[in-house]
């Protein structure tokens, strides 16, 4: 896991879990100043770490996985990507049990930013001298070894 330094006068928004919600995603990006409704290139100053859980519980898992892959490919490492337990439900063995399920193209896409890295488990972040570690609230040491076969460290 990499270190995001952040300088004087740049921004870091961690962002929860959307769980579908893709008008709720570009409402906060365009609010932290993302044009085009949210779907415009991240400002300069600006890193997201979105903390997982993109998918699942709402109307639009699908555009929400869409409007994430723009953002890493637009804007790459300024855009963080952490995997949560319902993204990892189409990485690995499943851990719990879940009806609704993404279409292949979005599971297909959680599979290629896992594989080539664009989604972790955790962001080390260095932030007006405070050091921080996000991840999902739910993705434990364990949990990375055991499930996902991601670094312990």
């Amino acid at each position: 896991m990499s270190l995001l330094r952040l300088g004087a006068g740049q921004r870091v928004a961690v962002i929860g879990d959307i769980g579908g919600h893709a008008d709720a995603l570009r409402a906060e990006l365009a609010r932290l100043g993302v044009s085009g409704d949210g779907a415009g290139p991240l400002p300069a100053d600006l890193f997201v770490v979105q903390v997982g859980d993109l998918i699942h519980r709402g109307p639009d898992s699908a555009g929400v996985v869409g409007l994430v892959d723009r953002h890493l490919a637009e804007s790459p490492g300024r855009w963080i990507q952490l995997v949560g337990n319902h993204e990892a439900f189409y990485l690995r063995r499943r851990q719990f049990s879940w009806d609704e399920r993404v279409s292949r193209p979005t599971a297909v896409t959680l599979r290629r930013w896992w594989s080539s890295g664009l989604m972790r488990p955790a962001a080390a972040i260095r932030a007006g001298g405070e050091d921080l570690l996000v991840s999902h609230a739910g993705l434990t040491r364990g949990f990375w070894q055991d499930v996902l076969g991601a670094p312990t460290d």
